[in-house]
């Protein structure tokens, strides 16, 4: 597993080489890194844009990693709520991978 480096504007810091990924996964494959107690107003805010987005999901997507089967977020635990509040099956995540040497940066 890469170890994963969120900075506060909910960013990724990605090594050269790696692959940032993303994919759409079922709600309650998830499991959330963080449970301590949200803000209720941050819940409803994520909820009024899922609202606003319709059967669209935002980019930057809830950011984490795989543990076996499941996909454990680590920034955007609040997106997460609010798609199971609208009774979504799927939630779009990133997460960052290894990559290959064709996958490098590459000189030019």
């Amino acid at each position: 597993m890469i170890e994963l480096d969120v900075v506060d504007d909910r960013s990724m810091r990605v090594p050269p080489g790696h692959i940032v990924c993303t994919q759409y996964v079922p709600i309650f494959s998830v499991r959330l890194a963080c449970r301590e107690r949200m803000a209720v107003g941050d819940v409803a805010s994520a909820f009024q844009k899922r609202l606003q987005l319709g059967h669209y999901e935002p980019f930057p997507c809830p950011i984490g990693h795989w543990d076996g089967d499941e996909f454990v977020i680590v920034d955007g635990r609040h997106q997460w709520v609010a798609n199971v509040m609208l009774g979504k099956s799927h939630i779009l995540v990133s997460w960052i991978q290894v990559g290959t040497e064709e996958s490098s940066l590459k000189q030019l």
